[in-house]
Protein backbone atom coordinates (compact mmCIF):
# COMPACT_ATOMS: atom_id res chain seq x y z
CA UNK A 1 0.00 0.00 0.00
CA UNK A 2 1.54 3.30 -1.14
CA UNK A 3 -0.03 6.59 -0.10
CA UNK A 4 0.65 10.11 -1.32
CA UNK A 5 -0.58 13.56 -0.40
CA UNK A 6 -0.80 16.51 -2.79
CA UNK A 7 -1.04 19.95 -1.21
CA UNK A 8 -2.93 22.01 -3.78
CA UNK A 9 -2.18 25.68 -3.07
CA UNK A 10 -2.06 29.19 -4.44
CA UNK A 11 1.18 30.31 -6.11
CA UNK A 12 2.26 32.55 -3.22
CA UNK A 13 0.87 30.46 -0.37
CA UNK A 14 3.28 29.08 2.25
CA UNK A 15 2.31 25.86 3.98
CA UNK A 16 3.54 25.78 7.58
CA UNK A 17 5.63 22.79 8.59
CA UNK A 18 3.55 22.31 11.75
CA UNK A 19 0.41 21.89 9.66
CA UNK A 20 2.08 19.36 7.37
CA UNK A 21 3.28 17.40 10.40
CA UNK A 22 -0.22 17.48 11.89
CA UNK A 23 -1.70 16.05 8.69
CA UNK A 24 0.96 13.35 8.46
CA UNK A 25 0.40 12.50 12.11
CA UNK A 26 -3.33 11.94 11.49
CA UNK A 27 -2.52 9.29 8.91
CA UNK A 28 0.36 7.58 10.74
CA UNK A 29 -1.71 7.33 13.92
CA UNK A 30 -4.36 5.48 11.93
CA UNK A 31 -1.84 3.02 10.44
CA UNK A 32 -1.94 4.64 6.98
CA UNK A 33 1.50 6.31 6.77
CA UNK A 34 2.15 8.68 3.89
CA UNK A 35 5.00 7.67 1.54
CA UNK A 36 5.28 10.90 -0.44
CA UNK A 37 4.21 14.53 -0.12
CA UNK A 38 3.87 16.83 -3.14
CA UNK A 39 3.07 20.52 -3.44
CA UNK A 40 1.32 21.83 -6.55
CA UNK A 41 0.40 25.45 -7.19
CA UNK A 42 -2.51 26.71 -9.25
CA UNK A 43 -0.29 28.69 -11.64
CA UNK A 44 -1.08 26.65 -14.73
CA UNK A 45 -4.17 24.47 -14.82
CA UNK A 46 -2.85 22.21 -17.59
CA UNK A 47 0.37 21.37 -15.72
CA UNK A 48 -1.56 20.62 -12.54
CA UNK A 49 -3.91 18.34 -14.44
CA UNK A 50 -1.00 16.43 -15.95
CA UNK A 51 0.75 16.09 -12.59
CA UNK A 52 -2.33 14.70 -10.86
CA UNK A 53 -2.90 12.28 -13.74
CA UNK A 54 0.67 10.97 -13.49
CA UNK A 55 0.71 10.66 -9.73
CA UNK A 56 -2.39 8.51 -9.80
CA UNK A 57 -0.51 5.75 -11.60
CA UNK A 58 2.21 5.35 -8.95
CA UNK A 59 0.18 5.15 -5.74
CA UNK A 60 -2.67 3.11 -4.28
CA UNK A 61 -4.19 6.09 -2.49
CA UNK A 62 -3.79 9.78 -3.33
CA UNK A 63 -5.18 12.50 -1.09
CA UNK A 64 -5.48 15.97 -2.61
CA UNK A 65 -5.73 18.73 -0.01
CA UNK A 66 -6.89 22.15 -1.15
CA UNK A 67 -4.72 24.57 0.81
CA UNK A 68 -5.82 28.01 -0.30
CA UNK A 69 -6.08 27.52 -4.06
CA UNK A 70 -8.43 30.22 -5.39
CA UNK A 71 -8.01 30.18 -9.18
CA UNK A 72 -9.93 26.94 -9.56
CA UNK A 73 -11.06 24.04 -7.42
CA UNK A 74 -9.40 20.61 -7.44
CA UNK A 75 -12.71 19.15 -8.61
CA UNK A 76 -12.29 21.12 -11.83
CA UNK A 77 -9.23 19.07 -12.80
CA UNK A 78 -10.14 15.79 -11.14
CA UNK A 79 -13.05 13.66 -12.28
CA UNK A 80 -15.39 13.37 -9.26
CA UNK A 81 -16.31 9.86 -10.37
CA UNK A 82 -12.74 8.79 -9.61
CA UNK A 83 -12.84 9.59 -5.91
CA UNK A 84 -12.80 5.89 -5.06
CA UNK A 85 -12.19 3.94 -8.29
CA UNK A 86 -9.75 4.93 -10.99
CA UNK A 87 -11.12 5.08 -14.52
CA UNK A 88 -7.98 3.56 -16.04
CA UNK A 89 -8.77 0.02 -14.94
CA UNK A 90 -7.31 0.00 -11.41
CA UNK A 91 -10.15 -0.96 -9.14
CA UNK A 92 -7.81 -0.87 -6.11
CA UNK A 93 -6.96 2.83 -6.52
CA UNK A 94 -8.56 5.51 -4.34
CA UNK A 95 -8.46 9.26 -4.83
CA UNK A 96 -9.70 11.73 -2.20
CA UNK A 97 -10.22 15.45 -2.62
CA UNK A 98 -10.43 17.35 0.65
CA UNK A 99 -11.52 20.97 1.08
CA UNK A 100 -12.72 23.05 4.02
CA UNK A 101 -11.60 21.88 7.47
CA UNK A 102 -8.83 19.60 6.25
CA UNK A 103 -7.89 17.83 9.49
CA UNK A 104 -11.50 17.26 10.53
CA UNK A 105 -12.42 15.80 7.13
CA UNK A 106 -9.35 13.57 7.10
CA UNK A 107 -10.48 12.09 10.42
CA UNK A 108 -14.19 11.89 9.63
CA UNK A 109 -14.13 10.91 5.93
CA UNK A 110 -10.78 9.85 4.47
CA UNK A 111 -9.49 7.56 7.22
CA UNK A 112 -12.85 5.75 7.73
CA UNK A 113 -12.96 5.13 3.96
CA UNK A 114 -9.45 3.68 4.01
CA UNK A 115 -10.37 1.49 6.98
CA UNK A 116 -13.37 0.19 5.08
CA UNK A 117 -11.29 -0.41 1.98
CA UNK A 118 -8.65 -2.44 3.80
CA UNK A 119 -11.14 -4.03 6.23
CA UNK A 120 -9.29 -2.79 9.27
CA UNK A 121 -10.81 -4.23 12.41
CA UNK A 122 -9.92 -2.46 15.60
CA UNK A 123 -11.35 -0.50 18.47
CA UNK A 124 -10.02 2.31 20.55
CA UNK A 125 -10.48 4.06 23.86
CA UNK A 126 -9.62 7.73 24.28
CA UNK A 127 -8.12 9.29 27.39
CA UNK A 128 -7.50 12.98 28.00
CA UNK A 129 -4.62 14.04 30.23
CA UNK A 130 -3.36 17.39 31.40
CA UNK A 131 -0.19 18.65 33.05
CA UNK A 132 2.32 16.07 31.83
CA UNK A 133 4.36 16.46 28.67
CA UNK A 134 4.16 14.13 25.71
CA UNK A 135 7.65 12.63 26.13
CA UNK A 136 6.83 11.38 29.64
CA UNK A 137 3.58 9.85 28.42
CA UNK A 138 5.41 8.11 25.57
CA UNK A 139 7.86 6.47 27.96
CA UNK A 140 4.90 4.95 29.78
CA UNK A 141 3.01 3.89 26.65
CA UNK A 142 6.14 2.46 24.99
CA UNK A 143 6.62 0.19 28.00
CA UNK A 144 2.97 -0.93 27.90
CA UNK A 145 3.18 -1.60 24.15
CA UNK A 146 6.26 -3.79 24.67
CA UNK A 147 4.22 -6.03 26.97
CA UNK A 148 0.97 -6.30 24.98
CA UNK A 149 -0.60 -6.31 21.51
CA UNK A 150 -1.92 -2.74 21.70
CA UNK A 151 -0.64 0.63 20.57
CA UNK A 152 -1.04 4.23 21.65
CA UNK A 153 -1.46 7.38 19.59
CA UNK A 154 -0.73 10.72 21.28
CA UNK A 155 -1.64 14.24 20.19
CA UNK A 156 -0.47 17.02 22.53
CA UNK A 157 -1.09 20.75 22.74
CA UNK A 158 0.06 22.88 25.68
CA UNK A 159 0.19 19.91 28.08
CA UNK A 160 -3.36 18.91 27.06
CA UNK A 161 -3.01 15.43 25.54
CA UNK A 162 -5.38 13.19 23.63
CA UNK A 163 -4.26 9.57 24.02
CA UNK A 164 -5.78 6.72 22.01
CA UNK A 165 -5.42 3.16 23.23
CA UNK A 166 -5.88 1.12 20.04
CA UNK A 167 -6.52 -2.62 19.94
CA UNK A 168 -7.14 -4.88 16.93
CA UNK A 169 -8.06 -8.45 16.11
CA UNK A 170 -4.62 -9.58 17.31
CA UNK A 171 -5.23 -8.14 20.76
CA UNK A 172 -6.81 -10.16 23.52
CA UNK A 173 -9.09 -8.87 26.25
CA UNK A 174 -6.21 -9.52 28.61
CA UNK A 175 -4.01 -7.18 26.53
CA UNK A 176 -6.63 -4.47 26.57
CA UNK A 177 -7.38 -4.79 30.29
CA UNK A 178 -3.68 -4.80 31.12
CA UNK A 179 -2.94 -1.75 28.97
CA UNK A 180 -5.84 0.27 30.31
CA UNK A 181 -5.02 -0.56 33.94
CA UNK A 182 -1.32 0.22 33.53
CA UNK A 183 -2.02 3.52 31.78
CA UNK A 184 -4.56 4.77 34.34
CA UNK A 185 -2.41 3.65 37.28
CA UNK A 186 0.68 5.44 35.95
CA UNK A 187 -1.17 8.63 35.01
CA UNK A 188 -4.00 8.76 37.54
CA UNK A 189 -3.01 12.27 38.66
CA UNK A 190 -3.22 13.58 35.10
CA UNK A 191 -6.16 11.78 33.46
CA UNK A 192 -9.25 14.00 33.48
CA UNK A 193 -11.53 12.12 31.07
CA UNK A 194 -11.97 8.75 29.39
CA UNK A 195 -13.61 10.24 26.32
CA UNK A 196 -12.68 12.86 23.72
CA UNK A 197 -13.90 15.96 25.55
CA UNK A 198 -12.36 19.36 26.26
CA UNK A 199 -11.39 20.54 29.72
CA UNK A 200 -14.27 23.01 29.75
CA UNK A 201 -16.85 20.40 28.69
CA UNK A 202 -15.62 17.98 31.33
CA UNK A 203 -15.70 20.73 33.96
CA UNK A 204 -19.29 21.70 33.18
CA UNK A 205 -20.41 18.06 33.10
CA UNK A 206 -18.84 17.41 36.51
CA UNK A 207 -20.39 20.55 37.99
CA UNK A 208 -23.79 19.33 36.84
CA UNK A 209 -23.15 15.84 38.17
CA UNK A 210 -22.12 17.13 41.59
CA UNK A 211 -24.81 19.85 41.57
CA UNK A 212 -22.18 22.53 42.22
CA UNK A 213 -22.03 26.16 41.13
CA UNK A 214 -18.74 27.82 40.23
CA UNK A 215 -17.39 31.37 39.97
CA UNK A 216 -14.05 32.69 38.73
CA UNK A 217 -11.87 35.68 39.55
CA UNK A 218 -9.24 36.22 36.88
CA UNK A 219 -6.30 38.54 36.65
CA UNK A 220 -3.62 37.43 34.17
CA UNK A 221 -5.98 35.04 32.35
CA UNK A 222 -8.21 38.01 31.52
CA UNK A 223 -11.58 36.23 31.42
CA UNK A 224 -10.42 33.29 29.33
CA UNK A 225 -11.61 30.72 31.88
CA UNK A 226 -15.09 32.25 31.95
CA UNK A 227 -15.17 32.38 28.15
CA UNK A 228 -14.23 28.69 27.88
CA UNK A 229 -16.83 27.61 30.43
CA UNK A 230 -19.66 29.68 28.97
CA UNK A 231 -18.89 28.32 25.50
CA UNK A 232 -20.34 25.00 26.71
CA UNK A 233 -24.08 24.60 26.21
CA UNK A 234 -25.94 24.48 29.51
CA UNK A 235 -23.18 26.15 31.53
CA UNK A 236 -25.60 28.77 32.88
CA UNK A 237 -26.99 26.22 35.34
CA UNK A 238 -23.60 25.74 37.04
CA UNK A 239 -21.68 28.98 36.42
CA UNK A 240 -22.60 31.96 38.60
CA UNK A 241 -20.18 34.71 37.55
CA UNK A 242 -16.77 35.54 36.19
CA UNK A 243 -14.90 38.59 37.45
CA UNK A 244 -11.88 39.96 35.57
CA UNK A 245 -10.14 41.50 38.56
CA UNK A 246 -7.15 42.95 36.76
CA UNK A 247 -6.57 46.06 38.84
CA UNK A 248 -5.47 46.11 42.49
CA UNK A 249 -8.46 48.25 43.43
CA UNK A 250 -10.78 45.72 41.81
CA UNK A 251 -9.22 42.91 43.83
CA UNK A 252 -9.80 44.92 47.01
CA UNK A 253 -13.26 46.29 46.24
CA UNK A 254 -14.85 43.37 44.35
CA UNK A 255 -13.23 40.44 46.16
CA UNK A 256 -12.33 41.89 49.57
CA UNK A 257 -8.62 41.25 49.16
CA UNK A 258 -6.91 42.96 52.07
CA UNK A 259 -4.90 46.12 51.44
CA UNK A 260 -2.23 44.74 53.74
CA UNK A 261 -1.92 41.60 51.60
CA UNK A 262 -1.54 43.61 48.39
CA UNK A 263 1.22 45.73 49.92
CA UNK A 264 3.08 43.04 51.85
CA UNK A 265 2.83 40.08 49.46
CA UNK A 266 2.14 41.92 46.15
CA UNK A 267 -0.82 41.17 43.82
CA UNK A 268 1.00 38.18 42.33
CA UNK A 269 1.21 36.00 45.41
CA UNK A 270 -0.26 32.93 47.04
CA UNK A 271 -1.88 35.09 49.70
CA UNK A 272 -3.74 37.27 47.22
CA UNK A 273 -4.77 34.30 45.06
CA UNK A 274 -6.27 32.66 48.14
CA UNK A 275 -8.14 35.77 49.17
CA UNK A 276 -9.47 36.23 45.64
CA UNK A 277 -10.82 32.67 45.62
CA UNK A 278 -12.39 33.10 49.05
CA UNK A 279 -14.03 36.34 47.91
CA UNK A 280 -15.98 34.32 45.35
CA UNK A 281 -17.54 31.87 47.82
CA UNK A 282 -17.84 33.87 51.03
CA UNK A 283 -21.49 34.78 50.35
CA UNK A 284 -22.23 31.12 49.42
CA UNK A 285 -23.68 31.99 46.01
CA UNK A 286 -21.02 29.76 44.49
CA UNK A 287 -19.77 26.43 45.83
CA UNK A 288 -16.38 26.59 44.13
CA UNK A 289 -14.20 29.62 43.48
CA UNK A 290 -11.21 29.64 41.11
CA UNK A 291 -8.78 32.57 41.03
CA UNK A 292 -5.73 33.41 38.92
CA UNK A 293 -3.03 36.01 39.42
CA UNK A 294 0.30 36.08 37.64
CA UNK A 295 2.74 37.77 35.28
CA UNK A 296 2.02 36.82 31.68
CA UNK A 297 4.72 39.06 30.16
CA UNK A 298 6.37 40.08 28.03
CA UNK A 299 7.72 42.21 30.91
CA UNK A 300 7.47 41.86 34.67
CA UNK A 301 5.65 44.35 36.90
CA UNK A 302 7.11 46.58 39.63
CA UNK A 303 7.42 43.55 41.93
CA UNK A 304 10.33 42.26 39.89
CA UNK A 305 8.89 38.73 39.92
CA UNK A 306 9.77 36.62 36.86
CA UNK A 307 7.51 36.42 33.82
CA UNK A 308 5.48 33.21 33.96
CA UNK A 309 5.09 33.21 37.75
CA UNK A 310 1.43 32.43 38.47
CA UNK A 311 -0.78 31.45 41.38
CA UNK A 312 -4.12 29.67 41.07
CA UNK A 313 -6.48 29.54 44.04
CA UNK A 314 -9.24 26.99 44.62
CA UNK A 315 -11.86 27.58 47.33
CA UNK A 316 -14.37 24.92 48.30
CA UNK A 317 -16.11 23.80 51.50
CA UNK A 318 -14.37 26.33 53.71
CA UNK A 319 -10.92 25.28 52.47
CA UNK A 320 -8.57 27.25 50.25
CA UNK A 321 -5.72 25.71 48.27
CA UNK A 322 -3.25 27.74 46.25
CA UNK A 323 -0.96 26.33 43.56
CA UNK A 324 2.21 27.99 42.31
CA UNK A 325 3.42 27.66 38.71
CA UNK A 326 6.23 28.99 36.55
CA UNK A 327 4.88 28.78 33.01
CA UNK A 328 7.25 29.20 30.08
CA UNK A 329 6.57 30.66 26.64
CA UNK A 330 5.28 33.99 25.38
CA UNK A 331 2.35 35.95 26.79
CA UNK A 332 -0.25 34.01 24.81
CA UNK A 333 1.22 30.69 25.90
CA UNK A 334 1.34 31.67 29.58
CA UNK A 335 -2.30 32.78 29.50
CA UNK A 336 -3.35 29.58 27.73
CA UNK A 337 -1.50 27.37 30.20
CA UNK A 338 -2.94 29.29 33.13
CA UNK A 339 -6.46 28.98 31.73
CA UNK A 340 -6.22 25.23 31.14
CA UNK A 341 -4.45 24.57 34.42
CA UNK A 342 -7.15 26.42 36.38
CA UNK A 343 -9.88 24.32 34.74
CA UNK A 344 -7.90 21.13 35.41
CA UNK A 345 -7.52 22.02 39.09
CA UNK A 346 -11.25 22.71 39.28
CA UNK A 347 -11.93 19.27 37.77
CA UNK A 348 -9.65 17.60 40.33
CA UNK A 349 -11.40 19.46 43.14
CA UNK A 350 -14.87 18.41 41.97
CA UNK A 351 -13.83 14.77 41.48
CA UNK A 352 -12.79 14.67 45.13
CA UNK A 353 -16.11 16.10 46.39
Amino acid sequence: MKNAIIFFKGLNDYIKGDFINLVLCRFSQSNFPIDSVFTVSDEKKEEVTEFVSNIRQAYDNVIVLNYGCKKFKPYEIIDKSCIYNDSHGRDDFSLFVVEGDICERISSEVIPSLEKKYQVKYGKVIFKTYGIDEDKIRKITDLIESKSEVRFNILSENLDCRVELVYNDKSTKMDYDFAQKEFITALKDYVYADSDVTLEKMLVDLLKLRKCVMSTAESFTGGNISARITSVSGASSVFYEGIVSYNENSKRERLSVKEESLKKFKPVSAQVAGEMAWGLVRDKKADIGISTTGIAGPNTDDSGFPVGLCFIGVAYGGEIKVYKYNFDGDRKSVVEKGTKTAMFLAIKCIKNI
